[in-house]
């Protein structure tokens, strides 16, 4: 990301400083730089991908063209340059009529005039030839999400996941509005599914830590002892460098308190607690450390110095 980062800074300075005969080019290689790496710019996106169509768009070839067009188009709809917005995606329905991109983009132009119900028509139009196209599916959940109407999200989430169950963030956006419609059962599956697909992502092993967490403990404290677990993994992943994970072990171990014998038979969250209070005296303001100790008091765990959380988990 620090790479990726550095690129554009340098392209953008480049930018600052090049005369009227590089402007183009210059202008050419950080569009086609933000498309290549998929990032999101859209403030800069938008108004130097403006100043290029406006003043060399001559210098375009046609697939050039159109991307940069279908680029400029999304960065001013993030950046709320509608007029600007309208006009290109305008021209690149007139180029394209039947193309099912045009028809995304005018489903994002309907959607950020806040003409919902012109959108969803749009796309069940298009799905009626296409029902699995990717793009439209994925267009559907954003529209839905877009008016606050998690339920209707959820539905077009499972339905585009039934087609493409190997999309992990997909996976990892369905769990989080079944965690917002506290649906934690669902959302759990939802994030061992992202874990599936990604087994060493420390990301994952918190999130359905944390819905586990979340849920309660369970029969028998059973939701509890996973999160432990998947807390563990995470820790021992990270090198007890994830503060999310060790705050997470020691909470759910003192979820696990009530139950005989089940809080922390393998000093894990003593190890955690220990690491954390290290890295506050390290790391944090002074006036902090006191703060953490006596959270971790109220958990039941001192956090002193001893064994971190460093090591294997067990």
């Amino acid at each position: 990301m620090g790479s990726t980062k550095k690129q554009l800074e340098q392209d953008l300075a480049e930018l600052e400083h090049v005369g009227t005969s590089g402007r183009a080019e210059a202008l050419r290689s950080y569009l086609r730089l933000v498309r290549e790496l998929k990032v999101r710019d859209s403030e800069n996106v938008t108004v130097l991908g403006e100043e290029l169509l406006r003043k060399h768009r001559a210098r375009l070839g046609a697939e050039e063209l159109w991307l940069t067009m279908e680029q400029v188009a999304t960065a001013a709809l993030d950046c709320r340059a509608l007029p600007l917005a309208a006009s290109i995606v305008t021209q690149i329905c007139e180029k394209f009529p039947e193309s099912l991109r045009a028809a995304r983009m005018m489903e994002m132009l309907l959607e950020a005039r806040g003409k919902y119900e012109d959108a969803s028509k749009l796309i069940q139009k298009h799905l009626e030839d296409a029902p699995d196209c990717q793009m439209l599916l994925k267009r559907q959940v954003a529209l839905e999400k877009s008016q606050g109407n998690v339920g209707a999200a959820i539905e077009a989430l499972r339905k585009y996941v039934d087609v493409f169950q190997t999309d992990r963030e997909a996976w990892e956006e369905l769990g989080s509005l079944y965690v917002q419609a506290q649906m934690y059962a669902q959302a759990a599956a939802c994030y061992e599914e992202v874990l599936l697909h990604a087994p060493a992502s420390i990301a994952a092993y918190v999130q359905l830590a944390d819905v586990l967490y979340t849920a309660g403990p369970g029969p028998a404290g059973a939701n509890s002892r996973a999160a432990r677990t998947h807390y563990a993994a995470a820790v021992e992943l990270s090198g007890g460098t994830n503060a999310r994970a060790l705050y997470g072990l020691c909470a759910v171990t003192a979820q696990l308190g009530g139950l005989r014998g089940a809080a922390d038979p393998d000093g894990l969250a003593a190890a955690a607690a220990a690491t954390l209070v290290q890295r506050y005296a390290e790391e944090a303001p002074a006036h902090l450390l006191p703060l953490a100790q006596e959270m971790l008091r109220a958990q039941g765990l001192t956090g002193k110095a001893g064994k971190t959380a460093a090591s294997p988990r067990k």
